[in-house]
């Protein structure tokens, strides 16, 4: 892995880049096609480590998944029956673990489902917690309720089952999917205010287009059965998160950047980050096709904003919010001290590197910019090897000298792109 990366600053960007494929639909995409039992093409699936690590593990569970001209034919279904257990090791990638920890306790076999060091930092325990309350046989092979799990499968039982879905809406997610292959269906009760709720919608969509029967209850609660029959494609759309930090370069560079391949309208928990961008002084044109941002004359305006619903643009945001002139707010962000890296610290940590007051509370952090006159010597940008953060610190590094930006490599666990995109928009000269 490279240890660092330097983007001498640019004059501007400009240019037009098609967003990469969605890493969340990738993944939702995977699952059931792995629990149908017809073959399914997966057109323009993501290509990163997340979504390998996934297609590592239903491979691992039984599923077929193959190689086609336009991405790739996946057919279940799940289940692989031993009396040793099936290792499952998700990489770096939390979607994929906590999909599978419920998936695995909804079909046959032994499993144990790890991660890499990073992830078995992360908290499970109240999916773990749920997936007991339905029936599942699910056992902590170290601290409790953190990854490494013991599974066994076919345990989860049909019902209704409530889950603490304030630390991560994937909990939600996770319990759906696994619905489809339970019996009887299963009801999922979320309770505590849902993080990143608009994926939960995603997971509601993803469901509907494979066919299930998804209903929601004047409770909060949703229902979720198997249905007859399912697609035979499912086209994958472009990615929100990866195209964020494009729309916030044309305020901090300045210049005119956009991004094709993006569904609008969108239900997409990041589309609404587009909104925060327009009220910071970027001008932003959405169109069915492409959506374009340009920087307006004059200073950027900080922004006071509940980000609780699109967390993952939310280092994105914050690099173009050190770029304001006065105080910029996140509120309702709690939840990212559980992704890849504690990200309100990581936040923190670029805005010291640029020289810009950033102070965390409860739930939030206030970022006061823009950062004083350039300094001559070479600052490291602390990423914790987290692809949101690196991404964050790139933005950073357009309109800033001499920052050095660490573990550039791992924005491969969803855009390995991201850089050669980057680059063919920078305007140097």
């Amino acid at each position: 892995m490279t240890d660092y990366l330097v983007l001498p600053p640019v004059r501007a960007v400009r240019g037009r880049v098609a967003a990469p494929s969605s890493k969340s639909a990738t993944n939702r995409a995977l699952i059931l096609a792995a629990l149908s039992p017809d073959s399914v093409e997966i057109v323009r699936p993501l290509d990163s480590g997340d979504t390998r690590a996934l297609v590592r593990c239903i491979r691992a569970m039984g599923a077929a998944v193959g190689e086609t001209p336009s991405g790739l034919s996946v057919r279940g279904p799940l289940g692989r029956p031993s009396r040793e257990d099936v290792v499952l090791d998700a990489g770096d990638s939390g979607t994929a673990a906590r999909f599978l920890a419920a998936v695995a306790a909804a079909v046959p076999g032994r499993y144990r489902l790890t991660g890499s060091e990073q992830l078995l930092r992360r908290p499970m325990g109240d999916l773990v917690a749920a997936l007991r309350r339905a029936g599942a046989s699910v056992e902590s092979a170290g601290a409790e309720g953190f990854l490494p799990l013991s599974i066994r499968g076919d345990t989860l039982r049909s019902g209704a089952v409530p889950v603490d879905a304030s630390r991560s809406g994937q909990f939600v997610s996770a319990l759906l999917l696994a619905g489809v292959a339970v019996e009887g269906g299963l009801t999922v009760r979320p309770h505590g205010v849902v993080a990143s709720a608009p994926y939960v919608d995603t997971t509601v969509d993803a469901l509907g287009a494979f066919g299930h029967s998804v209903a929601r209850g004047a409770d909060g609660g949703i229902r979720v059965e198997r249905g007859a029959a399912g697609p035979s494609t499912y086209e994958v759309p472009g990615d929100w998160s990866s195209a964020v930090p494009f729309f916030a370069a044309a305020g901090i560079a300045g210049g005119d950047v956009s991004v094709t391949g993006l569904r609008w309208p969108s239900r997409d928990a990041d589309a609404r980050a587009l909104d925060v961008v327009a009220s910071m002084g970027v001008r932003v044109e959405r169109d069915a096709g492409e959506i374009r941002a340009r920087a307006l004359r004059g200073a950027l305006t900080p922004v006071s904003v509940e980000a609780r619903d699109f967390p993952d643009a939310v280092p994105s945001l914050a690099a173009l919010a050190i770029f304001a002139a006065g105080e910029s707010r996140f509120r309702g962000i709690s939840h990212l001290r559980w992704k890849e890296s504690d990200r309100i610290a990581g936040v923190e940590a670029l805005a010291a590197a640029a020289g810009v007051r950033c102070v965390a509370g409860d739930g939030e952090i206030a970022i006061t910019g823009p950062p004083p006159p350039s300094r001559n010597a070479a600052t490291r940008l602390p990423t914790f090897e987290d692809h949101r953060l690196v991404m964050a610190g790139a933005l950073l590094s357009l309109a800033l000298p001499s920052l050095l930006i660490q573990t550039p490599d791992c924005v491969g666990k969803s855009y390995p792109g991201f850089f050669r995109d980057l680059e063919t928009m920078l305007v140097r000269d």
